[in-house]
């Protein structure tokens, strides 16, 4: 492997994990705080009723709204033309998409598209394939050159000599991603969360709640 392709590999594993946990931090985070908020509510504001949680909307299709979309045994007649959803210049966003972005995923769906899987038994080779084959997919739905590159490596396909203008934006990136995390890991909610002694947790809890109410005396009068 090159020395480009080293860093390039190095840069796309550590990119990768960041958002990853970056994505699991924001969903934590947020379901704690609207934790707090509501013991918060219930502690201080117990007259003012809370809203019931909205049930996830159910989008599967009945068997009377089958028969009235002219569904058979679930099945239902598509509703725009039968166009290859994996195409890579399906709709207009895809205008702003780099060239060698374009190029790269092009060249890997010669190799690994749902379509080229299709004659291999099920086993290791074809879900190993069809998990790049979505992470190629995802990586070029963000116009991302080096995740989409790091997967050609994979796949020991060439890949384009990534400029030094690239490779500082995915270090900026991933410098940025840092930087929300420790933001995160820095809130009192966060805290209040991760901390196991029962003490540190109470006071943790009474300090949110003590901004929280200035917060809402503030509100109140503004």
């Amino acid at each position: 492997m090159k020395e480009s392709e080293r860093k390039l590999k190095f840069l796309a594993v550590k990119l990768r994990a960041l958002e990853s946990e970056l994505s699991v931090s924001r969903e934590i985070i947020q379901n704690v705080a609207k934790e707090v908020d509501k013991m918060f509510m219930e502690k201080y504001f117990p007259e003012i009723p809370q809203e019931p949680e909205q049930p996830e909307e159910n989008t599967e299709i009945t068997s009377q709204e089958e028969q009235k979309q002219g569904c058979s045994n679930g099945q239902c007649p598509p509703s725009e033309p039968n166009v290859d959803p994996n195409a890579p210049d399906m709709d207009s966003a895809n205008k702003n998409i780099d060239p060698d972005v374009k190029k790269l995923f092009k060249k890997i769906s010669s190799q690994i598209h749902p379509d080229k899987l299709s004659g291999l038994a099920d086993g290791f080779e074809k879900t190993k394939k069809s998990e790049l084959y979505h992470k190629a997919r995802e990586a070029y739905e963000n116009n991302d050159l080096l995740l989409l590159a790091d997967v050609a490596l994979e796949l020991d396909l060439d890949v384009p000599e990534l400029s030094d203008e690239k490779l500082r934006q995915t270090e900026r990136k991933i410098i940025a991603i840092k930087r929300e995390l420790a933001h995160i890991e820095s809130t009192l909610v966060w805290q209040w969360f991760f901390t196991n002694d029962g003490k540190q947790k109470k006071a943790i809890l009474e300090k949110l709640f003590e901004a929280m109410y200035e917060r809402q005396r503030q509100n109140s009068r503004a």
